[in-house]
């Protein structure tokens, strides 16, 4: 599978570049850091697992089935950048981890190539889900029994931990390559209308890069994720109480 990207707009992130950084943008950077880590590793897991549980033992013998963060972590993508960003870009976050190699031709009979890779890509995103899903029950229940979590602000880790696993959700179902959304879209096109996906396939990277760094793409980005981020979080808080 290809690597996950996480892009993510916190509100207290520091404003003022690296010549300025104080204890609390470094505890800031760390906390998004280690909450960044753990839910990139957790995606990566869930794209190993279910590969693994169909058949194929690619992501077995590449050390991938582990819930070891360094087996998942990519030294750019997932520990470099989002520290820098984290320090220097005011609200954003960026990385990505580790692909998780896998081959359908290895799947079983009764999984087609593109059902299997849907499975595979979309293991990914509903982990993050599920982990963004806790997170709001824990907080939720944390603050209805009165436990001592401290206050709960944009950076408190929970919170961090709860809006990174919903981006990481929302922002990989888009349906363009090289995100999970792209292998989805390709199962429910099907073979009639291939050339789509390999279109998307193509031209996908350059789309995708296109809606990060550009402010038209920006906006068109935040159209595309708003309903389905929305949705989720309401659906979470509903489920949390």
């Amino acid at each position: 599978m290809e690597c996950t990207v996480a892009l993510s707009f916190p509100a207290s992130m520091p404003t003022h570049g690296l010549l300025a950084i104080g204890a609390a943008d470094l505890r800031r950077a760390g906390i998004f850091l280690i909450c960044l880590v753990a839910a990139i590793a957790l995606h990566e897991f869930s794209h190993a697992k279910v590969a693994d549980w169909l058949g194929d033992p690619t992501p077995r013998r590449e050390g991938r089935v582990t819930l070891n963060p360094l087996a998942h972590a990519d030294p750019i993508g997932t520990l470099l950048l989002p520290v820098v960003f984290a320090l220097s870009a005011p609200g954003m976050l960026f990385g990505w981890g580790r692909p998780v190699p896998t081959n359908p031709a290895l799947y079983r009979r009764n999984v087609s190539m593109r059902a299997g890779m849907a499975m595979v890509a979309f293991a990914g995103p509903a982990m993050n889900f599920l982990l963004a899903l806790a997170s709001a029950v824990v907080l939720g229940l944390s603050l209805r029994l009165g436990l001592p979590i401290g206050t709960v602000t944009a950076d408190h880790p929970l919170y961090v931990f709860y809006s990174l696993n919903l981006v990481l959700f929302a922002f990989n179902l888009i349906p363009i390559h090289p995100l999970d959304g792209g292998k989805i879209l390709a199962w429910l096109l099907g073979a009639r209308r291939q050339h789509v996906d390999v279109f998307l396939q193509q031209y996908g990277p350059w789309i995708l890069l296109a809606l990060i760094v550009l402010p038209p793409g920006r906006m068109v980005l935040h159209l595309m994720l708003s309903p389905i981020y929305r949705l989720a979080q309401a659906l979470i808080f509903a489920i949390a109480g």
